[in-house]
């Protein structure tokens, strides 16, 4: 029996729930898994993300978290008695996993406990076992309910989402770490999904550092920002179908909602040229203006960039209604513009370039 687990992209919510899992083990320094396109874990990761991501709450979120009785986020996953079975005998087996060619999960490839293991599990289980193992075979309300709304409340908030489609054991048990994927960002929490697991990994963390900067910024621009670190760190290509896949999942009260980017917009973030060159320019101005697809406004930048150089050089003073200052924050720093006056030019070419490919 392999001791390894590979996992591929599947539905926003259960991406969601793998890169939270993920998270937890990050946090418990558990090395052994490996993030690619798809990813790669060792079984014995279940135990150790069932006794971190309590420990995640507690020291990271500072808040409790159970999954027993009627709690936040997934009311009644487990009832309060069966809590010492779950973890004295559910999760040790569920290390145990492995692919059954006779059940089907939606999701994933399906990792079942096997009939042997669930044996054992029935002599020591008080109450309905055939019932509880149900509630781990079909999604349900257990599993949703801490994204803030019931199933019937949003059928179609992801691929597949009804309250009767079979899931296996490992996908049941990955829903419950699929909040700490999000991002709280004032009244929404965010999660960007792609079909591509180093690809949500990467671009969630880079969510994060923009958001260290201000927790104001829409939801354009973090996820703009985050295609723009991205191809500046990575420096890969990427093939239309997954740019055309990149979305923002937002949590608002009730309401699962999406954003997306425009492609052509993708694309030209995801050019790791372009992305350097934005970068040099260092001014969000100029970024916003990218963002919302007005290139040409680029050419009139360089312009105002090229009057404001004269004005500077003869010790004009910059009104602040001058047309620089709706383009540029540092449009008294001569050595600065100079520079841009030769960033801009290149930019617009290469954007308009992008785009006609």
């Amino acid at each position: 029996m392999s001791e390894k687990i590979t996992l591929y992209p599947s539905n926003w919510l259960y991406n969601a729930g793998v890169i939270g899992f993920l998270r937890v083990l990050e946090y418990k320094k558990d090395k052994n898994f490996k993030i690619d396109k798809f990813i790669s874990l060792d079984k014995s990761t279940v135990r150790k993300s069932y006794e971190g991501i309590f420990e995640y709450h507690e020291n990271v979120l500072k808040e409790k978290f159970t999954i027993w009785g009627k709690n936040k986020r997934y009311p009644n996953y487990i009832q309060t008695r069966q809590k010492p079975f779950f973890e004295n005998h559910y999760i040790p087996a569920l290390q145990n996993v492995e692919k059954n060619k006779h059940k089907k999960c939606s999701w994933c490839e399906g990792y079942f406990i096997p009939q042997d293991k669930l044996a054992e599990l029935e002599k020591t289980f008080e109450g309905d076992f055939s019932k509880f193992m149900k509630q781990r075979e079909k999604f349900q309300g257990i599993h949703f309910a801490g994204l803030g709304a019931a199933i019937t409340e949003i059928p179609n908030s992801f691929w597949n989402l009804n309250s009767s489609i079979p899931i296996c054991h490992l996908c049941s048990y990955f829903v419950i770490f699929n909040h700490l994927a999000f991002t709280k960002i004032l009244e929404e929490e965010i999660f960007i999904n792609a079909p591509d697991f180093k690809l949500i990994w990467d671009l969630n963390k880079f969510a994060e550092e923009v958001l260290q900067k201000s927790k104001e910024y829409k939801i354009r621009k973090i996820l703009g920002s985050s295609l723009l670190q991205w191809a500046i760190k990575r420096r890969a290509l990427l093939g239309a179908w997954t740019m055309m896949n990149i979305e923002v999942i937002i949590k608002r009260n009730n309401i699962i909602d999406y954003f997306d980017l425009p492609f052509h917009i993708t694309k030209i973030l995801l050019d790791s040229e372009i992305a350097n060159l934005i970068k040099r320019i260092n001014e969000e101005k100029i970024f916003d203006l990218i963002l919302a697809g007005k290139f040409s406004e680029l050419e009139k930048a360089n312009y105002f960039v090229l009057k404001t150089i004269l004005k500077l050089k003869d010790k004009e003073e910059i009104s602040k209604n001058d047309p620089i200052t709706k383009y540029f924050t540092r449009y008294e720093d001569l050595p600065y513009l100079r520079k841009v006056s030769e960033i801009l030019p290149e930019l617009y070419v290469k954007i308009l370039e992008k785009i006609r490919r």
